[in-house]
């Protein structure tokens, strides 16, 4: 338990420095008003507290507290009762709630917040410990936006530059984590995994063998764009139980750091037993924490291509028969709507193998709709169009 003084001091300190940070304009629709609660989720400094100060702190009608701050690790259910307090005494409309998964029983506070007209805004870079008490104690009274590190437009208007090939080339190196590209360090991207690590997944799932889930997170970000098994995993990694591995994940998808995709199949059953293809938050991360990965441009520059997928809300599967490959199905609305292949240069050496992989792929999902994506190649080969990277995303 806090007292309100304790609770009052944090507030005003880190209210204090809120604006010190340069503040780029995110792609993502937030609302100006809305009835439930709002939620920003997205992996740990991809931007949310930023987004979320931005947006309702400018006309002065809002109370920010960040659970993170030492001085509120023992901050509890009952606390909640005087940061209320808090903010009627100071006449303010909006409470702002950054990484609040941290405390026991948020949930409780939130459902009656709301019950009583309080506005509030919360970030949570977990999505599985928000979904789950989203799911059981706020069911209909929240409206969740995914945020992701800088897409390439977001970079542009960070760095105040045109989308030129050159400007691709440097967020091909940079990727978007706002952090970094402020002051770009060696040790950022290794840092940040270390701390998703520890501190999103081991410290709240009380793993004892972090070391485990860390050499499997590099595993994976060193081999993105392939397909895994995970009992494949539990040999490589000499993790004894399948389970295990399953578990681990899981967590490392909902801390938003790796994304699975299934290959394209009508039965849900075979989409299940198939292999999975793996792809990260940001390509710079994956290849500042793998070895291999930063040697091959193509899976990077396939990487890349998969987030703006994801970022459009898309369904996401790769294709494969037994002689044919396509990297990538979208779906909307249980219809296949385009198939992408990814080719950091189209060449007679692989020329035939992308697009008949291509046109497979389009001739069983019956697409009319199929590109090759390249680094900077723009041609039409029988049809279909090869369009460069900086010039798609």
């Amino acid at each position: 338990m806090l007292t309100k003084s304790a609770i009052s001091e944090a507030i005003n300190e880190q209210n204090s420095t809120l604006f010190e940070k340069k503040i780029i304009p995110r792609s993502v629709p937030i609302p100006k008003s809305t009835n439930r609660i709002l939620i920003l989720s997205g992996i740990r400094r991809c931007g949310k507290s930023t987004l979320m100060r931005h947006h309702f702190l400018k006309n002065d009608n809002a109370i920010y507290i960040n659970f993170e701050d030492p001085r509120l690790i023992n901050f509890e259910l009952s606390d909640f009762a005087r940061l209320e307090a808090i903010m009627q005494e100071q006449g303010k409309e909006w409470l702002l709630l950054d990484e609040v998964q941290i405390i026991d029983q948020w949930e409780i506070f939130a459902r009656s917040a709301h019950d009583k007209g309080i506005s509030l805004v919360i970030t949570g870079s977990n999505a599985s410990l928000l979904s789950r008490e989203l799911g059981t104690k706020l069911t209909g009274r929240y409206y969740q936006i995914e945020l992701f590190p800088f897409n390439f437009d977001e970079f542009l208007v960070f760095h105040k530059s045109e989308r030129t090939l050159k400007d691709f080339d440097r967020y091909f190196s940079l990727g978007g984590f706002p952090e970094f590209l402020e002051e770009p360090n060696s040790d950022y991207h290794r840092l940040l995994l270390r701390d998703i690590v520890t501190r999103d997944i081991a410290l709240r799932r009380h793993l004892t063998n972090e070391k485990q889930l860390l050499r499997l997170a590099v595993h994976l970000l060193s081999n993105i764009g392939k397909d895994f098994s995970y009992n494949s995993l539990s040999k490589i990694l000499e993790i004894k139980s399948v389970r295990s591995v399953i578990d681990y994940c899981d967590y490392l998808n909902e801390s938003y750091l790796l994304e699975y995709i299934p290959m394209y199949s009508t039965s849900i059953k075979k989409q299940i037993a198939n292999p999975k293809k793996v792809y990260a938050v940001d390509s710079a991360f994956a290849q500042s924490n793998s070895m291999s990965f930063s040697k091959d441009l193509g899976r990077r520059l396939e990487n890349i291509v998969f987030n703006k997928l994801r970022y459009l809300g898309e369904s996401i599967f790769y294709y494969r028969n037994k002689n044919r490959e396509c990297d990538f199905l979208t779906k909307t609305n249980e219809q296949i709507t385009r198939a992408v292949q990814v080719c950091w240069e189209v060449n007679n050496d692989n020329l035939s193998r992308e697009i008949e992989g291509l046109k497979a792929a389009m001739r069983e999902t019956s697409t009319q709709i199929g590109i090759i994506i390249t680094y900077d190649q723009e041609d039409d080969i029988d049809g279909i169009p090869l369009i460069p990277a900086w010039k798609w995303i």
